[in-house]
């Protein structure tokens, strides 16, 4: 954590003043989440081990690399009148190299001075290079800010469709009632199964409702902390005049509580199965997610448990419930205490999660979930491991 003397300036990149915030106050909502990935920009330049640069052409600017550095605490975007890429601004950003999904995520920022400029703190599957990748479906907007209006903001969630269209879930714009370009903010959602809570300097704002089947796929997101010049919310222009300006970064962290193995997506690497699976047309537990399965005797598919932190956890398992299906489907759960084995029939009840037990896990990839298939369809999507 950042130990830094409250608004103290610590130095100079690019001709701007880099004041270090005071320590911040917010956390995440519950005491149960554990921080599991940062970056508090403490170093001397943009570790790219963990972040892309946004370098692409939109709105009324170019965002370049060049116009992101660390120093002092702090990433800076500078905002700059610059002739490139056929624009006359240029912006820019960085986004994460790893994806997440479910948790909480934070960060801090000071906006800049002068119209012209949209800050955000966004959620959306990407490397930067465009903001529209065709596979894109879950967006979060931690923040939108438009700097002719410093002291207003909204937050978003955008379900995007496989063709492009969506209805957003939206906070409107509305009045914060503090100038963002004048200190330091800390912004903060927990995006959970059923909706998205937004947080600012650590005070609940809104709650955006947001089902696995309400829209569109929940996948996996990568974070996005950029400006850029464009045209939103009757913006009179670029004000030529408070240029170079910049937007400064205390840190992002993201937490979790929970744990999910899929067996597609980035967690897919902990699935795995013996015997003849076939992909499922019957979707899993997110829309557009897939689902598996087995007719062969003895068949398994296999779950390796991933937790944040040691403690207790109600495990669960997605059934897909069908006409073809198995009425003894046994599930070995292997956890901190031993092995603890579990039926299931799949031809009775609805789709949802069915909760196996509660046990004892050690952090990190330790323990898991495996189903062996008793008799006719068995049926694989999903597991999670939900701390209590």
């Amino acid at each position: 954590m950042k130990k830094l003397a409250p608004l103290v300036v610590i130095g100079l990149i690019a001709g701007a003043a880099l004041v270090a915030p005071a320590p911040a106050a917010a956390a995440p909502p519950s005491s149960q989440y554990t921080l599991v990935w940062s970056d508090e920009f403490n170093g001397t330049a943009v570790d790219t081990a963990k972040w892309n640069h946004r370098t692409d052409i939109k709105g009324w600017s170019a965002q370049r690399a060049q116009n992101v550095t660390v120093g002092g605490g702090l990433m800076t975007i500078h905002l700059k009148k610059e002739s490139f890429g056929g624009k006359a601004y240029t912006g820019g950003g960085l986004v994460s190299k790893t994806p997440f999904r479910y948790g909480y995520y934070e960060t801090r920022v000071k906006t800049n001075v002068g119209s012209g400029w949209h800050s955000a703190f966004w959620t959306l599957k990407g490397n930067g290079v465009t903001s529209f990748p065709p596979d894109r479906r879950t967006e979060i907007d931690g923040f939108e800010i438009d700097s002719h209006q410093p002291e207003r903001l909204r937050h978003n969630v955008i379900p995007w469709k496989p063709n492009g269209t969506y209805t957003p879930i939206t906070s409107g714009v509305y009045d914060l009632l503090t100038d963002t370009s004048a200190a330091f903010h800390t912004y903060g959602f927990e995006w959970t199964e059923t909706q998205v809570r937004y947080f600012v300097d650590g005070v609940f704002k809104y709650a955006a409702p947001y089902s696995p089947f309400c829209c569109t796929q929940h996948d996996w997101t990568n974070v996005w902390l950029t400006a850029i010049a464009i045209d939103l919310q009757g913006s009179p222009g670029v004000d030529e005049s408070s240029l170079p300006g910049q937007v400064q970064w205390d840190y992002f962290r993201y937490y979790a509580k929970d744990g999910y193995t899929d067996n597609e997506g980035p967690t897919a690497y902990r699935y795995s199965e013996t015997g003849a699976w076939v992909a499922s047309s019957l979707i899993g537990h997110t829309l557009e997610n897939t689902s598996r399965y087995t007719t062969t005797a003895g068949s398994t598919a296999t779950w390796g448990a991933w937790v944040p932190a040691a403690g207790t956890y109600d495990v669960y398992v997605y059934k897909i419930v069908n006409v073809a299906c198995d009425t003894n489907s046994r599930f070995d759960i292997t956890h901190a205490g031993g092995t603890a084995t579990v039926h299931v029939d799949y031809c009775t009840g609805s789709n949802g999660w069915v909760k196996l037990g509660t046990w004892s896990f050690a952090q990190g990839e330790s323990g898991s979930v495996k189903l062996v298939r008793d008799n006719g369809y068995a049926r694989a999507d999903a597991v999670k491991f939900i701390r209590v």
